[in-house]
């Protein structure tokens, strides 16, 4: 349910920040609460905390010291994966157990990480009879646009980090396998209701399997190169997502997951042809040629589609302007296509990729880039599995 709320708050955000940058708005405020199964001591020694590591899908470490200066601030370093920045900041208030102020001090913090002028991070606790009520709040003036959508979600982000840090010390956290199993039974009922409002019962229960098929192709990749799986969800109106515990290690991995989404999709849709020729019944076709839509699609080179995915980590070695190009006209290319084709859907979440890209500049790369071998093989699975699922559909729609 994580998933979804943050995709709808980021499409909220996306379209928030359209409004407030057509109306030049750029100084901006952003809470999230959330309350910690925890004492309030408990609490505030993790949001104080000089030296502190956060588990979770990219473990964060931070560690900072005082420094002197007029006035006194703080400075060190803030992980995030493999990737170490400097920070710095002042304390402009510091009521103990109750609130605190930080302003970021660009001037001796890692570019990489600045969100935008004047940075104000406020927070308040409120201490309850089974826990302690975190506020957070950003205030800044915004300087690009993608900080719009990252901001705010980051925020809600580390406030899921802190609960779960402090809970996990209080002994109170939920048992996550738990959780986990409930997301994916509600997100699945949900996809389910949503496919059946637009498709019929039948319909629904053949495009929740093949979804089901496809996610699993993501997760056993995951598992095969020792990447641990956090779980597969689904999202109504569109389709699943497998989610990993932990960032990829290189752009090779990344690539190689992308496409075994696909991948192991080609057993299936293979199967049910080969069912389909045997024994004439139309079932058969009819779910080897939704495999092969819905495959194909999901192979077309735009981002955050698995083709888009898998094209991007083909051009890992490339220029990160030449590729930002590239994605941005296939990003019009698919647009066009899904507009012509009314498939509403995929124009939704084409637009809602669309910003990133404008706005976004140039893509650093933070894993390993992919070697020439590799950029081979995945070039050769990616074209062998498109043109697969191509023959399969065109064949089955003739």
């Amino acid at each position: 349910m994580i998933i979804i709320q943050d995709l709808i708050l980021a499409l909220f955000y996306m379209v928030a920040g359209l409004v407030d940058t057509a109306l030049g708005k750029s100084r901006k405020r952003y809470e999230t609460r959330v309350f910690i199964k925890a004492p309030r001591d408990t609490v505030w020694s993790t949001m104080t905390a000089k030296s502190i590591r956060f588990e979770g899908l990219v473990p964060v470490e931070v560690s900072v010291e005082p420094r002197s200066g007029e006035p006194p601030f703080l400075s060190g370093t803030i992980k995030v994966g493999d990737r170490e920045r400097l920070i710095a900041f002042v304390e402009e208030l510091d009521e103990p157990a109750s609130a605190g102020v930080m302003r970021i001090l660009p001037e001796h913090t890692d570019p990489a990480i600045i969100a935008g002028d004047d940075h104000l991070i406020a927070y308040s606790l409120s201490p309850g009879a089974e826990g302690t009520t975190v506020l957070l709040a950003h205030e800044l003036t915004h300087t690009r646009f993608r900080n719009r959508v990252l901001v705010p979600l980051g925020a809600r982000q580390n406030a899921r980090r802190i609960k779960s840090h402090c809970e996990k010390l209080a002994g109170t956290e939920a048992a996550s396998d738990g959780s986990r199993i409930r997301d994916a039974i509600a997100t699945g009922a949900l996809t389910y209701a949503s496919f059946h409002y637009l498709f019929g019962g039948q319909s629904a229960l053949v495009l929740l399997a093949l979804i089901f098929i496809h996610e699993a192709g993501h997760a056993l990749a995951m598992r095969s190169v020792g990447q641990p799986v956090r779980g597969i969800y689904f999202i109504p109106f569109f389709g699943g997502v497998a989610v990993a515990a932990a960032p990829h290690a290189s752009e090779a991995e990344r690539g190689f997951v992308a496409l075994m989404g696909p991948g192991l999709s080609l057993l299936t849709t293979g199967a049910f042809l080969l069912l389909w020729q045997a024994t004439g019944a139309p079932l058969f076709a009819e779910l080897a040629l939704v495999s092969a839509i819905l495959n194909g699609l999901n192979l077309a080179p735009v981002l955050p589609l698995d083709g888009g995915q898998i094209v991007d980590a083909i051009l890992s070695r490339a220029d990160p302007e030449i590729v930002r190009i590239v994605n941005f006209t296939c990003l019009i290319g698919g647009l066009g296509a899904s507009l012509y084709l009314e498939w509403h859907i995929l124009t939704g979440m084409l637009l809602l990729t669309a910003p990133l890209l404008v706005f976004g500049g140039g893509k650093s790369r933070t894993i390993e880039p992919i070697s020439s071998a590799g950029q081979a093989w995945l070039t050769a699975g990616y074209l062998a599995s498109l043109a697969f699922y191509v023959s399969v559909a065109t064949a089955l729609l003739q």
